[in-house]
């Protein structure tokens, strides 16, 4: 494959990296990076980015999930709303913890259609997020990848791995695909915690912007296509 690739979708915008955990397995405790929320206007720019890319026809999932937990931030079902309006043909897919996941924020969500996965990091709580979107019909899983599928974030933490390297190719690289995050720049992978592989911002001219393999590759367990 050659490279730089044209960026040809946003998977992620991560609409906050702050975090209400402090897991050992997640450099989200000592994120090397300011911990923000936001701003609405990087958000509706990263939209448009998106956007177009649906237009073309190569943007079919966008996760509002980051190295943050998506629900800490203020206007989090404003923005869920937002990118149903911008995406109406698009998955929209958010992870979380669970621990803010009410009943009354299901039944605030509902109508816009998200696809939540709920991880295990906090069982206690995560048993009700599960049953809270189920009833609301927006439950899409749960995720226990932190345990079955454990990764070292490419040797940013000390932490098992149970993929073998080569066994599973970087589909970020292989199609084009980019993360923004909460601060508007714009990454190559979501494993890159400190913006090591920032390629430009949400406010550089959309559809301009390329990725290519960056200095996490190297202790990555995924391989470069």
């Amino acid at each position: 494959m050659i490279y730089p690739r044209p960026l040809t979708q946003i998977h992620q915008i991560e609409i906050t990296s702050r975090c209400n955990l402090r897991c050992v397995y997640c450099p989200s405790p000592n994120l090397p990076r300011a911990k923000v929320d936001m701003s609405d206007r990087d958000f509706t720019r990263a939209l448009e980015w998106a956007a177009h890319f649906e237009k073309l026809h190569t943007q079919g999932e966008l996760a509002l999930t980051g190295i943050g937990e998506s629900l800490l931030h203020p206007h989090f079902v404003d923005y869920v709303k937002e990118a149903r309006y911008a995406l109406p043909h698009n998955r929209i897919t958010i992870a979380t913890n669970g621990i803010l996941l009410t009943d009354e924020l299901c039944a605030e969500l509902a109508p816009y259609k998200p696809e939540i996965f709920v991880s295990l990091h906090k069982p206690e709580r995560a048993a009700h997020a599960m049953m809270a979107a189920e009833q609301a019909g927006i439950l899409a899983g749960c995720n226990v990848s932190f345990i079955t599928e454990s990764f070292d974030w490419a040797g940013q933490l000390n932490w098992p791995v149970r993929i073998r390297k080569g066994e599973v190719v970087c589909e970020y690289l292989r199609a084009g695909a980019a993360v923004v995050l909460a601060d508007g720049r714009i990454t190559t992978c979501c494993l890159d915690a400190s913006g090591a592989g920032v390629v430009g911002t949400v406010w550089d001219p959309i559809g301009t912007l390329s990725i290519k393999p960056y200095s996490l590759c190297e202790s990555c367990h995924m391989e470069v296509p």
